[in-house]
């Protein structure tokens, strides 16, 4: 027969007692870990500092994941390691603590006890744990690539092809823009629309609105009897608006066009330039509307203009596709003699967003 030990009563406490200790180690050590968002009601929550930007601070909570709180509802801020702050002049400084009022906000920071800049008024600072190409660590890169394909056969065979996408480089002061376009279209195998362009754009941010930079465009249309219109020249801008949901910037400075046709006279002269970005979301995020636009108007023959434009809105959907719908405009009111003036084009897209 087997026999049966039993152990003491006094040794099963001992060990509950144990076990009880290390949870409650585990969660001091989780609570420790932790930032905490002390309200002004009173209430405190326990979780991670996003960021915060404008009157929002982002909060990762265990329980709701991220939340979002206005900014004057916030008493204290205890952070469990420094929080990156961005400040008005573009510097960028340390603090662990905050404590918010409308006074101002007082900083505290247990690895630089003697900060130099104890506390900020409210318009002081811009963010809390901004994006890293903010404070000059890193870049940001995003753009997105659209197609608009048509295949059709039967009495009359057609293939169409539109590929349009841009991307945008930033870094601190820096900012390069590319945006392309390609469309060749053929009717029963004869090619019906050959045309291209491409625009590239330098900005340096002399301060937080202002830049100045330089702008290179090419653009061939072989059925407008454009070979190749070569755009370059300087431009001021201002940053209106730049952000995730809603963006806004303004160019202008002299243009020196130079135009090669294929059977028409070729041509050159100054012009005036100018160009508009702009985008921001709708309905939640689900809907976005853009509108982008550049022109030259020539200063020694100001009945000759050459603008476009595209609009639309952008609809995204999964994995970072997106559907588009879109109006394209072109005017050139010097256009070779014997073509269109004006062209209006209506797409629909599908694409890929980053």
């Amino acid at each position: 027969m087997f026999s049966q030990k039993r152990f003491p009563a006094y040794f099963s406490l001992a060990l509950a007692r144990q076990f009880i200790l290390l949870a409650v180690m585990l969660l001091a050590m989780g609570q420790l870990s932790a930032d905490e968002l002390v309200m002004q009601d009173g209430s405190r929550l326990i979780g991670e500092v996003v960021k915060r930007k404008g009157g929002l601070l982002e909060f990762k909570t265990t329980y709701a994941g991220v939340i979002q709180v206005q900014w004057d509802q916030v008493r204290e801020i205890h952070g469990e390691k420094p929080m990156s702050l961005l400040l008005e002049d573009e510097r960028s400084i340390t603090a662990k603590h905050l404590v918010n009022s409308t006074d101002g906000i007082i900083l505290y920071d247990d690895i630089e006890p003697d900060l130099s800049q104890p506390s900020l008024a409210q318009e002081e600072l811009v963010a809390i744990n901004p994006e890293p190409w903010r404070i000059g660590e890193g870049y940001k890169l995003d753009g997105h690539v659209n197609f608009a394909l048509k295949k059709e056969r039967g009495n009359t065979d057609k293939d169409e092809i539109d590929v349009d996408g841009d991307v945008n480089w930033r870094y601190r002061d820096h900012r390069l823009r590319i945006f392309g376009t390609l469309e060749n279209d053929r009717n029963d195998n004869k090619k019906t629309k050959d045309k291209w362009r491409l625009n590239n754009s330098y900005d340096y941010f002399l301060t937080k609105k202002w830049f100045a930079g330089a702008f290179l465009g090419l653009e061939h249309d072989k059925f407008a009897d454009l070979d190749l219109r070569t755009i370059v020249g300087p431009l001021m801008g201002y940053q209106w608006f730049e952000g995730d949901k809603l963006n806004l910037s303004t160019q202008l400075g002299p243009m020196y066009v130079d135009e090669k046709f294929d059977s028409n006279p070729d041509d050159n002269y100054w012009a005036l330039g100018w160009h508009i970005n702009f985008d921001i979301y709708l309905l939640k995020e689900i809907m976005q509307f853009y509108h982008r636009q550049g022109a030259v108007w020539s200063m020694e023959d100001t009945n000759n203009l050459v603008w476009d434009a595209w609009t639309g809105l952008r609809f995204p959907l999964v994995w970072g596709f997106v559907a588009s719908t879109e109006i394209q405009t072109e005017l050139d009111t010097a256009s070779a003699r014997g073509k269109t003036n004006l062209d209006t084009t209506y797409r629909l897209k599908l694409g890929y967003q980053w």
